[in-house]
C-alpha cells in the first residue's frame, strides 16, 4: 500500500442521503447559526404569463455520508430537459452523522407559461431527486 498520497477522507468516501428539500421565500442565518424560512410553499400563483417570480430559496439537508462532493440543483421546464437555472455546491461531510444544508436563492425566475415545473437534485452530477413545482394561473379576482 501506499500511504500519504490519498486524502484520508477520500479513502472511506460514503454517499449522502438527501434528508429534505424545502421551497420558500427565504432564509435567513440567525444568530448562534440557526435558520429560519420564510414564506414555505409547494405551487407558485401568477395572474399573467410569462411571469416573474422575484425572489424565492431552495434548501437540501444532506445527511448519512462522508467524504467531499458536489451538489446540483437545477430547475427545469416542464419538458424535463430545458434547464431555467442552476447552481452548484460544494459540499464536506467528515462523519455520517454530520448534516449539510445547501442554500439556494434565485431572483427574477421566469415562468413562460403555467405548468409543472422540476427542481433536480444531482450529487456528483447524478440525479438523485425530482421534485414538482406546479405553476398555476389565477384569476386577478381570487388574490386578496
Amino acid at each position: 500500500m501506499i500511504y500519504g498520497s490519498v486524502a484520508p477522507m477520500a479513502m472511506n468516501k460514503v454517499k449522502p442521503v438527501l434528508v429534505h428539500t424545502i421551497l420558500c421565500d427565504d432564509v435567513r442565518q440567525e444568530m448562534g447559526g440557526k435558520f429560519s424560512l420564510m414564506g414555505l410553499f409547494e405551487t407558485i400563483s401568477a395572474g399573467t404569463f410569462p411571469a416573474v417570480h422575484p425572489r424565492f430559496a431552495i434548501m437540501n439537508e444532506w445527511s448519512g455520508g462522508r467524504g467531499e462532493f458536489k451538489a446540483s440543483i437545477r430547475l427545469l421546464a416542464p419538458d424535463r430537459k430545458t434547464v431555467i437555472s442552476e447552481s452548484e455546491a460544494k459540499l464536506a461531510l467528515f462523519n455520517e452523522t454530520q448534516h449539510h444544508r445547501d442554500i439556494s436563492l434565485r431572483f427574477n425566475t421566469t415562468f413562460p407559461a403555467p405548468g409543472t415545473y422540476w427542481i433536480e437534485m444531482l450529487l456528483d452530477s447524478v440525479q438523485v431527486v425530482l421534485v414538482p413545482l406546479p405553476v398555476q394561473q389565477i384569476n386577478q379576482q381570487t388574490v386578496h
